[in-house]
């Protein structure tokens, strides 16, 4: 009989001399139907209550910027009505009732920060050094604190809020997604393609169609190109932080050895009959 396994092998067990033999042979993997890709994906959050309060809350304080730019709410009321309630309730689930999902939360968070301390490596000194274009996290700050300028409020929303928030969103849809069967490379190559699509269009066009004076920066072909590669910076940079931190997980369903060969706990012994 043939045993068609999971459209990633084939497995043909026949009877031969009085035993079982088994020979595999590697088929194409084919594309995962929907329903069991979300199957797949539901299977990996076993608390899908806490990985949505996750998500909003680490993503908010990036969308709360675009929010503030088109003058439909302030980061100010966002913090204090979003923002801390938020992190108050998952403060408490976290104590009292502990989940892995925390500790690649946090894992993410603290990834985050590398990231956006090696892209602001390569930021600062275009502005500060070279001049080619100009720090807006004192007006971010100043959002945030109701002032004209605040820069220590405006690099801890950068870092705490947006480099971290980020850090955290990839990480928890990597764990959702099941990466660390992924080679190296195609784990950041995926997170570069985050940092540039939505995070970094995001911006570009929230600063395109914002209103007078509420840009964060001038649009130019200098400020793209600088901007643009930051983000691939940190998306490098969040990427490995992905592939070196993830647990080892079992490989794809029904994977065979290289050798073509079956599992030795799956062979059955000669003379045992079926």
């Amino acid at each position: 009989m043939v045993i068609q396994a999971c459209c990633r092998c084939a497995v043909d067990i026949t009877l031969k001399d009085g035993g079982l033999a088994v020979e595999a042979e590697r088929q194409p993997l084919g594309p995962m139907p929907v329903p069991r890709l979300l199957r797949a994906v539901s299977g990996r959050v076993p608390s899908p209550g806490r990985f949505c309060l996750y998500l909003v809350l680490a993503s908010t304080p990036l969308l709360a910027v675009s929010g503030e730019v088109f003058g439909v709410v302030s980061l100010r009321a966002i913090s204090i009505l979003v923002l801390f309630p938020l992190l108050a309730a998952l403060a408490i689930l976290v104590v009292v009732k502990p989940r892995d999902l925390d500790r690649t939360a946090l894992t993410g968070f603290a990834w985050g920060l590398v990231a956006c301390a090696g892209y602001d490596c390569f930021r600062l000194p275009t502005i500060y050094v070279f001049h080619l274009w100009g720090d807006f996290f004192g007006k971010i700050g100043g959002w945030a604190t109701g002032t004209n300028s605040d820069y220590l409020a405006g690099y801890l929303w950068r870092y705490l809020g947006d480099g971290a928030g980020i850090g955290v969103v990839v990480f928890l849809q990597a764990a959702a997604i099941g990466v660390s069967w992924w080679p190296r490379r195609y784990v950041i190559a995926s997170t570069i393609a985050f940092a540039i699509l939505p995070v970094w269009t995001g911006l570009v066009l929230t600063d395109a169609l914002a209103p007078a004076g509420r840009a964060l920066f001038p649009l130019t072909l200098a400020t793209l190109t600088l901007s643009l590669a930051g983000h691939l910076i940190y998306g490098a940079i969040l990427g490995y932080g992905v592939w070196a931190s993830q647990r080892p997980q079992p490989g794809p369903p029904c994977a065979i050895p290289r050798s073509g060969r079956a599992p030795a706990a799956s062979r059955t012994p000669a003379g045992h009959r079926v």
